[in-house]
């Protein structure tokens, strides 16, 4: 199921870790993105290897808008709390969406053509714990 947001509530909460980058197109604060090969962010989708390593979520844009441009600047959370989100699974894991670019989802996607990456999880419901990278537990058996 989608993870839904609401941009003009996304904000990140204390011990949160944020860096500032420029973006390579529109993005929407609240999105996942990753950084592309000239190290702008860029909107981040599980449908291809290379657009599906996310760096984090957009949080802020410099002029308070609820996203950013091409060239404009804005800041992504790359570790820590981020307020702003609903649909969120206490504990669970939060992995980007294979069908929306930036989206987030609380299904692992699968089948041909779909990477599945875990960018954070519910820390409670309206609270996303970035971490990027993180692996998912799976049985072995």
């Amino acid at each position: 199921m989608a993870i839904t947001v609401t941009a003009k509530n996304v904000r990140m909460l204390a011990g949160a870790i944020g860096r500032d980058f420029e973006a390579a197109g529109t993005i929407n604060i609240g999105d996942a993105v990753y950084l592309d090969s000239s190290g702008k962010i860029v909107q981040a989708r599980a449908n291809a290897a290379a657009t599906s390593f996310a760096v984090g979520v957009l949080v802020a844009s410099y002029d308070g808008d609820t996203s950013i441009g091409s060239g404009e600047r804005g800041t992504v959370c790359t570790f820590g709390p981020v307020g702003g989100y609903a649909g969120l699974i206490e504990g669970s894991p939060t992995y980007l969406s294979d069908s929306a670019a930036g989206g987030l989802v609380d299904t692992q996607p699968s089948g041909t053509g779909k990477w599945s990456h875990v960018i954070g999880y519910g820390e409670r419901d309206g609270v996303l714990f970035v971490l990027p990278g993180v692996k998912a537990p799976q049985s072995l058996t």
